[in-house]
Parts: C-alpha cells; sequence; structure tokens
C-alpha cells in the first residue's frame, strides 16, 4: 500500500498535467482565433489579443464566426465544442473546486458554484488522468483543436480570404512542404 504522501504527490502531479494539457488548449484556441480576423496577412500580429481573451471569449468567437462564415466544417466545431464545454466544466472543480484539502483518502471533493447552488464532485487520481487522456484527445487525436482541425479550419478559412482578394494579396496555404489551399499561386 502507498504511502499517505506518495499518493498526495500523485495527485498533484495528475492535477498538473491536466493544467497544462487545458492550457494546450487554451492557447490552440487562441490560435485559430487570430484567424477569424479580417486581414489573414496579420494574423501573427493578433495573438496578444486572442491570448488575452477569457477562455468562454475565445470559444465564442470562433463559435459565431465558424457559424457565420464557414458553415461546411460547423458540424464537426461543434462536437467540439461540445467536448470543449464539458472539459472547462471539469477544469472549474479541478482548478477552482477545492474547498478543503487533507493528505489522507484517495478521493477528494471539490465543489463549485453553478447558478444559485453549489454543486459537488468527487475526484481521484484515475479520474483526473481520464480527464487529462480526454484532453490530449482534444488537442491532437481525431480533428483535435492543435492538429487535424487546425489544419482543416485554417485550409477552409485561407480559400475563403483568397475568394475575396485579388492575386496580389492571396495566400498559399501548406502543411508539411504540400500546398493545400484551392489557390496554389500564380505561374
Amino acid at each position: 500500500m502507498r504511502s499517505i504522501i506518495e499518493n498526495d504527490k500523485e495527485f498533484k502531479e495528475a492535477i498538473g498535467a491536466f493544467i497544462i494539457a487545458f492550457s494546450e488548449l487554451e492557447f490552440g484556441l487562441a490560435q485559430l482565433g487570430t484567424m477569424t480576423e479580417f486581414n489573414l496577412q496579420k494574423k501573427d500580429s493578433y495573438l496578444i489579443r486572442h491570448m488575452g481573451y477569457s477562455f468562454s471569449q475565445k470559444v465564442k468567437n470562433l463559435t459565431d464566426y465558424i457559424t457565420e462564415h464557414l458553415a461546411e466544417i460547423k458540424p464537426i466545431w461543434d462536437d467540439l465544442k461540445k467536448e470543449i464545454d464539458e472539459l472547462n466544466r471539469e477544469r472549474r472543480f479541478i482548478a477552482h473546486g477545492f474547498i478543503q484539502y487533507f493528505l489522507s483518502g484517495e478521493t477528494k471533493t471539490t465543489y463549485i458554484k453553478e447558478g444559485k447552488k453549489l454543486t459537488s464532485k468527487k475526484h481521484d487520481i484515475k479520474s483526473i488522468k481520464v480527464l487529462t487522456n480526454r484532453l490530449h484527445h482534444l488537442n491532437t487525436g481525431k480533428n483535435g483543436v492543435c492538429g487535424e482541425f487546425h489544419s482543416l479550419f485554417s485550409k477552409t478559412r485561407v480559400d475563403k480570404w483568397n475568394e475575396l482578394v485579388n492575386d496580389d494579396f492571396k495566400i498559399v496555404y501548406r502543411m508539411n512542404n504540400i500546398v493545400v489551399s484551392d489557390w496554389k499561386g500564380s505561374k
């Protein structure tokens, strides 16, 4: 049987891994957010602004933009957003919900305010690791925010940009040195 100190250390490591994975998600959302700005050629200059948005602002910005301008990828985003919302709720419990903390015990109870009531949830090392794995998948798994979805969103957004501008301002979008944008460049 593990000691209380060993269990405590592993519990805190699990929480740290979850928080880091969530931070990676939030950075990925900020990067996508830069592409919602009008001028894609200046997207790098928008990163500071988008990183300063609250988490909910980042998600809302992308949701609004995709709904209005990129309807073809909205079904994928809707699935991602559902998972984002669920994991964000869990983050609130893990990052903000500790009321009391004792070394003993495998399970910790956290509380958050939802509406006008206090909601509690129990977490242990295993449940936090499961949530962290879900975050890793959301970040880089199938249709991951920092993976396939990022590429799809970027390609779709660049193609929309290229439809609106003349050849002097069009962008060739490459992934792994392969041109994936509809516009391949002037010959």
